[in-house]
């Protein structure tokens, strides 16, 4: 980063001119962190403390990083993958963990186990390689949703889950799990439209971004059809703007440079963002920022050669003219 500092380099991003949103246009992005994740997945933005938060799943390690500091937080050494998770209300400790094998509200910065695992049938019952994948709370907050990676295991299918939580007269919180989608691969780009009507939800191995009826109420999923399939590469993690447009980690998978694309309701990729190297295993992304006007980008650098992708795994962001949801909170 040029001994430019991450504190600087994040006002220079945050506090820059949006640049015009035009239609079929393209942007760099900056990379911020040179952290190497072996997979950067579950990039979010926790609005309430300004700070970016990602885990590297087979480092089982949680990041944060602090906008307004540029400070950069590594909690290593975690008791399993954590494959996803989500913010909890404003006044509650910890997260709700999706581990590899269950889900769980969890402190990684003190390690403390704030509940027991979720109640329900085994989740991922193969045990590893299969394991959780993609997962975020609901725009009701009422839930959180999470579906499964298959181990890359010809034959096997994984489950998608709600996660509801209880409380009982003493305060106690228990949580419960059912399954909503009964049969997927590798569950990835989980977003909502603006309106709360829509959720999207791709399996990566069809090379497709589904988008379904979501019941609110219920956390029920319908009238599955396809967003966009895809030709080059696969959809990964996703994120929604406030006009219904659907942010894309594209994953190549070591066959070219990785980049973000954006496809607004009905299909059609308007915006592209690339990379200022040849990383080419992006993995998700999430608006961020007081003004939720920055994207960031997660990455990974799973059996890539990193004298050709040195700076694989790394984390970059850019300022769009677009702005992105706050994102839920679970509880």
């Amino acid at each position: 980063m040029n001994g430019v500092t991450k504190k600087q380099l994040l006002k220079d991003i945050l506090h820059s001119p949006a640049p015009k949103f035009e239609r079929n246009g393209s942007i760099e992005a900056t990379r911020i962190i040179e952290c190497k994740n072996s997979l950067g997945e579950c990039i979010l933005y926790d609005d309430k403390a300004n700070k970016v938060l990602w885990t590297n799943i087979y480092g089982k390690e949680f990041h944060s990083l602090d906008l307004s500091t540029g400070e950069h937080v590594v909690v290593a050494d975690l008791p399993k993958y954590v494959c996803a998770f989500g913010l909890r209300k404003e006044g509650q400790d910890g997260y709700i963990f999706a581990w590899e094998d269950g889900f769980q509200l969890y402190d990684p910065y003190t390690r403390t186990e704030l509940s027991k695992y979720s109640n329900g049938d085994p989740v991922n019952p193969n045990q590893l390689p299969t394991r959780l994948n993609d997962g975020k709370c609901c725009p009701s907050g009422k839930r959180f949703i999470c579906g499964g990676y298959y181990g890359d295991i010809e034959g096997m299918y994984m489950k998608v889950y709600k996660v509801e939580a209880e409380t009982d007269g003493s305060g106690n919180i228990s949580l419960k799990h059912e399954p909503v989608v009964e049969k997927i691969q590798v569950t990835n780009s989980m977003c909502w439209s603006p309106d709360r009507k829509t959720m999207y939800l791709a399996d990566s191995p069809t090379a497709t971004i589904f988008q379904h009826d979501y019941d609110m109420e219920k956390g029920e999923l319908s009238n599955r059809r396809a967003l966009r399939k895809y030709n080059v590469g696969v959809p990964d993690g996703s994120c929604c703007d406030t006009e219904g447009n659907v942010w894309n980690a594209v994953w190549m998978d070591g066959e070219r440079q990785s980049y973000v694309q954006c496809t607004n309701p009905d299909g059609e990729v308007i915006y592209t963002i690339t990379l200022p190297d040849n990383s080419s295993q992006l993995t998700c992304c999430c608006f961020g920022g007081p003004d939720l006007d920055v994207l960031f980008i997660s990455s990974a650098n799973i059996n890539i050669d990193m004298e050709k992708e040195p700076f694989a795994g790394s984390v970059y962001a850019v300022k769009l003219g677009v702005k992105g949801q706050i994102e839920p909170r679970f509880g």
